[in-house]
C-alpha cells in the first residue's frame, strides 16, 4: 500500500501589478508636497546602487534610463525638455541636432552638480533617458555617451554625444 502525502499544495504566486510612469508620478503628500531632496536621490543612485551592483551600476542605470525614456511615450523633444524642467533633472540645451547625431548638455545636473570630481562620469541614468527619448521620437536605434561631467570630472555641464542609426 502506497502512503499518501498530505502536504499542502505550493502557494499560488501573488500577481504584482507593474508600477508605470503615471502611477509613479501620482503623488499625494499633503504635508511634504511632491518634491524630495536631491540628497535622497543621490544616496540611492550613487551610493546604494553602486554598493549593491558595483562597477556594473553605471550600465544598469543607463539601461534603466533608456527603458524609462522609451516608455514615456513622448512624440517630440520639446515635451522631453518640459518634463526635464518639471522634474528638475537639469537645464537642458541641445546645441547640435542632426538626423544622425546630437549633443545634449545638462546644466545643474540632478545627479552630480556641486559634487567634487571623482575621476569618472556619473550621469549614466540621464544619458540613458536622453537616448531612450531620442530613440522613441526618431524611431532610430540610439546610443548616448557621456563626454563631460560636472561632479564626475569637473566640467561646466554633463554633456552627451548621441548617435542615431
Amino acid at each position: 500500500m502506497k502512503a499518501t502525502s498530505h502536504a499542502a499544495p505550493p502557494p499560488t504566486p501573488i500577481a504584482y501589478e507593474r508600477v508605470d510612469v503615471g502611477n509613479a508620478l501620482s503623488i499625494l503628500r499633503p504635508s511634504l508636497g511632491d518634491q524630495a531632496g536631491i540628497g535622497l536621490y543621490r544616496l540611492l543612485r550613487l551610493v546604494a546602487l553602486e554598493d549593491i551592483i558595483g562597477r556594473g551600476a553605471a550600465g544598469t542605470a543607463y539601461i534603466a534610463g533608456k527603458k524609462l525614456g522609451n516608455s514615456l511615450g513622448l512624440t517630440n523633444l520639446d515635451d522631453f525638455l518640459a518634463l526635464c524642467e518639471s522634474l528638475k533633472i537639469g537645464v537642458i540645451k541641445v546645441p547640435k541636432l542632426t538626423t544622425s547625431a546630437a549633443h545634449v548638455d545638462v546644466y545643474e545636473c540632478v545627479t552630480c552638480s556641486g559634487m567634487k570630481p571623482v575621476g569618472r562620469t556619473l550621469c549614466s541614468f540621464e544619458g540613458g533617458m536622453i537616448a531612450g527619448v531620442v530613440e522613441s521620437v526618431t524611431k532610430k536605434r540610439t546610443r548616448a555617451r557621456e563626454v563631460t561631467c560636472i561632479g564626475g570630472l569637473g566640467h561646466d555641464t554633463c554633456g552627451f554625444d548621441i548617435e542615431m542609426e
